[in-house]
């Protein structure tokens, strides 16, 4: 979820934003994921989310034996796979290391007992959930109104020295175009 674009993690909106992720962090546990490791795992039970201290992830499901890249999280970003952590099932996407990367997992009960302590917390987590379903509209519209080039430098823009570390084939299929069609509007980005 991009809920902390260009890696400013300690520079959250406000001040009780700012704390309620400091309460997170402090409660969760601290995780070193390796490339390529699964943070989650497609048919996981998801009963934690996490919060990207550094490096990056891939999100992606498998479509007839197919990775399709659905998105990508950053340092500062809060992820997990948002279906099966609320309804506490399994999930149906993975989410990988794409560099050697540190996170903390906040696990369900944690969030609950923080819940319980922290009023504030309940309205931070519906906050979020919808700050990710806007995420994801905006992001529908894009895939619907712009150019894969416009996307591309959308995504760039976002995370510039972070996408440089992405494996072409990732954003290919995030972008749904061929790698060589992606090597083609690279070389044209004045980035």
């Amino acid at each position: 979820m991009y809920i902390n674009p260009k890696n400013q993690f300690d520079k959250a909106a406000d001040g009780a934003t700012e704390k309620l992720i400091r309460l997170l962090a402090e409660n969760g546990t601290e995780t070193k994921v390796k490339t390529g490791q699964p943070a989650i795992k497609e048919g996981q039970r998801c009963d934690f989310f996490f919060i990207v201290i550094s490096g990056s992830f891939r999100a992606y499901r498998l479509l007839n034996d197919k990775e399709m890249i659905i998105g990508f999280s950053f340092a500062g970003d809060i992820d997990t796979a948002p279906y099966a952590f609320i309804t506490n099932s399994y999930s149906t996407e993975t989410i990988e290391a794409i560099v050697d990367s540190t996170i903390i997992k906040v696990h369900r009960n944690t969030l609950e007992s923080l819940k319980e302590l922290y009023p504030e917390m309940k309205n931070f987590t519906e906050n979020l959930l919808a700050h990710y379903i806007e995420v994801l509209v905006k992001r529908h519209i894009e895939f619907k109104t712009y150019t894969a080039e416009q996307l591309y430098h959308s995504l760039y823009q976002r995370q510039p020295d972070e996408v440089k570390l992405i494996p072409l084939k990732y954003i290919a299929s995030y972008l749904g175009i061929s790698q060589e069609r992606l090597s083609r509007i690279r070389a044209k980005s004045p980035n």
